[in-house]
């Protein structure tokens, strides 16, 4: 690597997609323990990773197709594979081809938004619901504070995949004064960690339940008046 005056700037943004990366494999790692609780808190963490490299790229002027491509891959182990393997481990009563299935399904509709977000252009709101929000989601839903069964998982990962593979508008929560809230409440969520992990599970289910469904009935909204056009598209979610 040329390590010129702007060398280190140019790793900035790319080892905070890394540490998405990171957390992503912790996630799995505490799934094959048992170790659900610690789990979640690692997707957490990982969307808050996710949001900053996004962040520093843009501040720092570094936006670029590679730092794009090893987002979307980082976001496909993390928020695409990590939920499915917690579902799997949390709930061995279910048949091999169930668990894998539900997997499947969360890998591949993820890996289908991450490529179509990569390939059209940029527009004002997501087409599709975002792997970033699924993902984690469906982790809280299986291991959350109230975890949900074996068939209401499969039903969960069912409602989000069709979700991010649909072309349903969601308002962008990473910028604007969406982004300044969002932003916020993830500065809240990090404290909450680290003084009562339950109260941020908890918090941060509920938001995420809200921008799904209530995304849902703007998106439906829109369409049925005629709506706006929309695109995806963008370098890094």
């Amino acid at each position: 690597m040329d390590f010129d005056a702007l060398g280190w700037r140019r790793i900035v943004p790319n080892l905070a997609t890394a540490l998405t990366l990171v957390l992503g494999l912790g996630t799995i790692e505490a799934a094959r323990f048992g170790d659900f609780d610690l789990g979640v808190r690692f997707v957490l963490l990982a969307i808050l990773a996710d949001g900053l490299d996004g962040v520093l790229a843009r501040r720092l002027g570094l936006a670029s197709q590679f730092g794009g491509h090893l987002d979307s891959l980082a976001d496909l182990v993390t928020f695409g594979v990590a939920p499915g393997i917690i579902f799997a481990a949390a709930h061995p009563e279910a048949p091999g081809p169930v668990r894998v299935i539900v997997m499947a399904v969360l890998a591949i509709s993820g890996a289908w938004r991450l490529a179509r977000f990569q390939t059209e252009p940029q527009g004002r709101d997501f087409v599709g619901l975002p792997i970033t929000v699924a993902g984690p989601l469906f982790a809280l839903a299986v291991a959350g504070f109230q975890p949900a069964g074996e068939l209401h998982g499969i039903l969960w990962a069912l409602i989000l995949s069709a979700l991010m593979v649909s072309r349903v508008p969601y308002v962008r929560f990473n910028s604007g004064r969406i982004g300044q809230i969002a932003y916020a409440m993830a500065a809240i969520c990090i404290v909450a960690l680290v003084i009562d992990a339950r109260f941020a599970i908890i918090a941060a289910q509920i938001v995420l339940v809200v921008y799904v469904f209530g995304g849902l009935l703007y998106g439906l909204g829109f369409d049925a008046m005629g709506g706006r056009p929309v695109t995806g598209g963008g370098r890094r979610e």
